[in-house]
């Protein structure tokens, strides 16, 4: 019978109520019993770590392979311009506007007229687009914010209110602990 990990752990927290509820149980056997539950889940997660790497090695295996296939794709790109180069070449050098064969017909086409920008500074404002980014520096504000969260501290515990500035730094931002998460060593 195999025994999931989240069942061990859960396991684990009802011994502790148990312990703690019951005059019946001595502390030893619960230690003992929690010891065996500690050492399953123990070998629980690190075959669960096990497989984590394992997925995430196959992940840079992917991303690896994407960046040589990427490499790939240019070079096959790019030998099919220089042939596509060529055919022109040879078109223009025969002389002819086109050729029809049993599969294609090749056309030398005239150049499209294309906009070269010399200088974007002498162009009127008319002809311009400007586009404007707006990003937080979240780094200033969060060192801003616990700044002002320690100076508020210290004047609640002199038993004083702290003005309105040290409550609310930065307006518009808040600082928020995020999701709880794994570090493993």
């Amino acid at each position: 019978m195999t025994t999931i990990a989240i069942a061990l752990a859960s396991d684990m927290q009802k011994l502790q109520q148990l312990l703690e509820t019951s005059d019946d149980i001595t502390p030893e056997m619960i230690a003992d019993t929690m010891e065996c539950i500690e050492m399953a889940l123990a070998d629980k997660l690190d075959a669960a770590y096990i497989h984590i790497r394992n997925l995430e090695g196959q992940a840079k295996t992917c991303d690896e392979e994407a960046k040589r296939l990427a490499e790939r794709k240019k070079s096959f790109e790019k030998h099919a311009k220089s042939i596509k180069q060529y055919v022109l070449n040879c078109l223009m050098a025969s002389g002819r506007n086109s050729l029809k064969t049993t599969t294609n017909t090749f056309t030398v086409r005239k150049g499209l007229p294309s906009v070269i920008v010399d200088n974007i500074d002498a162009i009127p404002g008319d002809f311009v687009d400007t586009i404007a980014t707006t990003t937080a520096k979240k780094k200033e504000i969060k060192e801003t914010i616990e700044a002002a969260e320690a100076a508020a501290a210290e004047i609640i515990a002199r038993g004083e209110i702290p003005p309105d500035e040290l409550l609310n730094p930065v307006p518009g931002a808040h600082i928020e602990i995020g999701a709880r998460s794994l570090q493993v060593r």
